[in-house]
């Protein structure tokens, strides 16, 4: 005989399971087949048996009337199984460390993008690509062969020593860095992509982008191992015109979206910003970046729009 207390969790915990196979609207969103197999067999059959009990004769019940499942219940199930992220080196394939401290973007088998102001700080002999660890073995380091800085480069005296000059940010002016590789990486489609050029002159404010990096996550700090990814949004010139190094016509202002408000840090410099596949700039500062590096400061990127002819000239992409 079945002890009354256990009789009473099974029943409880049939309960709860029945529940979980609702959606918010209260439909179920499982068949009555799958509940008979997973509420019956796995709870009841089990229990009963080590409780001695015979249950040949305990028949399922039919929730077939009790059930509204649509389509819409089924899309639901089918996104919640399509939801869950990939990995960041995947959700930005074209991603790569440039030397040591900057990121860049894979715009051919042998070429990368990064930021010009990077060959001040990192000596650029490789990029590391196709992987979300900078540390655990995985992923391709490839050999540079040349950089190609553009000719239209320029900083001010400042960029080195800000607090100096009493700066809170050190802008550049067309700051874009090509890099041949020695030989090509193999793409595959999925940890290694080419992000295509965007040539828009113009983007519209409130189109959400993002980028991904190897950035530190404080002001000063070292570059962190695993790949992060930042989720902005591109600001109208006019709400950048206070940053006084701005000039809409070579940059892209942005903004971290709700709920992080994601900005960029030291290391992040060079990496792209990616819509659908395709860069739109190149990483190349942040508003106070010479003071701190903290959620909701604006991050300024090189607008690849004015560069095309300059990129495709170099490296026939």
């Amino acid at each position: 005989m079945v002890k009354p207390y256990r009789l009473t969790t099974l029943l409880q915990t049939y309960i709860y399971i029945l529940r979980l196979s609702k959606n918010s609207s209260g439909k179920h969103i499982m068949p009555s087949s799958v509940v008979n197999v997973f509420v019956f067999s796995a709870l009841f059959v089990c229990n009963f048996v080590h409780a001695g009990v015979h249950v040949h004769n305990v028949q399922p019940f039919d929730y077939r009337s009790n059930f509204n499942l649509d389509r819409n219940d089924i899309q639901i199930m089918k996104n919640k199984k399509e939801n869950v992220q990939s990995p960041v080196n995947e959700q930005f394939p074209s991603a790569v460390l440039f030397g040591r401290t900057c990121g860049g973007t894979i715009i051919s088998p042998t070429w990368i993008l990064s930021a010009a102001h990077c060959t001040l700080f990192t000596p650029g002999r490789d990029v590391l690509a196709g992987t979300n660890n900078t540390e655990n073995g995985t992923g391709l380091r490839h050999r540079i062969k040349r950089l190609v800085v553009h000719p239209r480069f320029s900083v001010g005296p400042y960029w080195l020593n800000a607090n100096r000059f009493n700066i809170k940010q050190v802008g550049a002016r067309w700051d874009f860095l090509l890099a041949e590789l020695e030989s090509p990486l193999p793409l595959d489609g999925k940890t290694m992509v080419a992000a295509d050029l965007d040539d828009r002159a113009r983007l519209p404010p409130g189109e959400q982008v993002g980028y991904a990096g190897f950035g530190a996550d404080r002001h000063g700090g070292v570059m962190r191992e695993d790949m992060h990814a930042m989720d902005l949004e591109i600001l109208a010139d006019e709400d950048c015109s206070d940053l006084l190094e701005y000039d809409g016509a070579d940059m892209i202002c942005t903004k971290g979206r709700a709920p992080r408000y994601d900005s960029a840090c030291n290391g992040d410099s060079g990496s792209g910003l990616i819509r659908n596949g395709k860069v739109l700039g190149v990483a190349s500062w942040v508003e106070n970046d010479a003071l701190e590096c903290k959620n909701g400061a604006r991050v300024v990127f090189s607008r690849v729009a004015s560069a095309r002819d300059w990129i495709k000239q170099v490296t026939k992409v």
